[in-house]
């Protein structure tokens, strides 16, 4: 026995334990593997080979053609371009290239556009990893609300079960009825089956955690259990947390970087009302069987050079070039509209969070008060009933008044946490339990 004991305790010591996830971990982890954001990840990757290859649009072009072909008949020689009327063995080999020279500055604004593009896509990035984090801190947060009801359904469970025991002493002595007896069981059933349900109610909300982690399924996944703090924080001027959600949050400052996009696409697009100017080069050589020279001295004699310029001026588009200016235009306003929209979104969000902070710690304030003075009466009320002083009915009204303020302080205590962190979320600052 001694054996099994020592073996028991040494495997134990070599499990290690297990992970017991704080509100920190929780958010680090999904800000690194959620799927929105990896999917910006990778939009931000793709924006950066797009500025890249746009770069690389400036350099010239060049590709080199070979071709073998055997013509019967009269025919113009592909070599010496002479009309012959024989059997032709032809073979050909040519290097060239063009090269934009000139085009409105448009390769130059394309590549200040797709910088842009690649700048606005950290941006929203940066989007999606604070709408996870704001799921992450109320599904953290709610798991705990749920965590302290459990605490609160386990006293009144306690409280009920040796109210029952007592009960069951006075009706075996004869003081109270069967009904009075029955209605004291039917309550404590009640109270342990709401043990059950509050634990149910925060396993399922742990769950929900874990699946917003996107954790795996087998992964066993516990949170760090602490009692929401009953101290409230300092609320701060709302004007004052929205000057500073302009200056941290990504929200507005992605339509800033639209607009110098779109003002970059207007630009691109007025180039298309000026010239393109365009280089070609070429290297070229062959060999036709017309000729008597060998393979190799028809290679070298035939070997010719070419350059060229070629300038395209746009005279009439069917008014095509006007209508891609006014419909860049019109984007731009549209993006103004945009960002006034979202600026009055963002501002009605921290109102409402503000607003809510500010009754739910009054609420919390007064129904602590409540709730306290619930508590007391409800001892005193159990104390009474113990000597026979409360009926099984007015002991039950006051455990249901106790519950009741309870329930409501947990409530006002959850919620004046969360949005005073959703406060300090706006403000940049860092997010905790307490």
């Amino acid at each position: 026995m001694q054996k099994y004991l020592i073996i028991t305790l040494f495997l134990g010591i070599l499990t290690p334990a297990q992970k017991v996830w704080t509100l920190e971990d929780c958010l680090d982890y999904a800000v690194q593997n959620n799927i929105t954001v990896k999917k910006t990840v990778l939009d931000k990757t793709t924006a950066s080979l797009n500025y890249q290859q746009q770069k690389n649009n400036k350099l010239p072009t060049i590709y080199g053609t070979t071709s073998l072909g055997l013509t019967n008949g009269s025919s113009i020689d592909p070599i010496t371009s002479s009309f012959v009327n024989q059997n032709i063995l032809s073979n050909s080999f040519g290097l060239s290239g063009n090269m934009t020279i000139y085009q409105g500055n448009k390769l130059n604004l394309q590549i200040e556009q797709n910088k842009m593009i690649l700048d606005q896509s950290s941006l929203y990035q940066k989007q999606a990893e604070n709408n996870i984090v704001l799921n992450v801190l109320n599904a953290y947060l709610q798991s705990l609300y749920y965590y302290e009801g459990i605490e609160s359904a386990k006293y009144t469970a306690s409280s009920s079960a040796q109210e029952l025991k007592l009960t069951q002493t006075k009706f075996k002595n004869g003081a109270i009825s069967k009904l009075d007896l029955a209605d004291v069981e039917t309550q404590d059933a009640q109270n342990q089956y709401t043990v059950v349900n509050s634990e149910n109610l925060y396993n399922q909300q742990v769950l929900k955690l874990k699946q917003l982690l996107e954790l795996d399924p087998s992964v066993d996944f516990q949170i760090e259990k602490i009692k929401l703090t009953d101290l409230m924080e300092s609320i701060p001027d709302k004007q004052q947390v929205f000057a500073k959600a302009i200056e941290n949050l990504p929200d507005l400052k992605i339509y800033d970087s639209q607009n110098e996009i779109l003002a970059k696409a207007l630009q691109i697009t007025k180039a298309g009302y000026k010239p393109t100017l365009s280089a070609t080069a070429g290297l070229n050589t062959g060999f036709t069987s017309t000729q008597d020279y060998s393979y190799l001295n028809q290679i070298k004699n035939n070997f010719n050079k070419s350059v060229g310029l070629s300038l395209n001026i746009p005279i009439f588009s069917k008014k095509q070039n006007d209508t891609n200016v006014k419909l860049a235009q019109i984007d731009i306003e549209q993006n103004k509209l945009d960002k006034i929209s979202a600026s009055k979104t963002l501002y009605s969000s921290i109102e409402t969070a503000w607003q809510n902070a500010i009754a739910n710690q009054a609420q919390q304030k007064s129904s602590k008060v409540a709730r306290d003075n619930a508590k007391l009466a409800y001892d005193l009320a159990s104390k009474k009933y113990e000597f026979g002083g409360l009926t099984t009915t007015e002991l039950a009204v006051s455990r249901n008044t106790y519950l009741t303020n309870e329930q409501t302080y947990l409530q006002s205590k959850y919620m004046s946490v969360l949005y005073t962190q959703l406060l300090n979320f706006y403000q940049g600052k860092t997010l905790t339990a307490n």
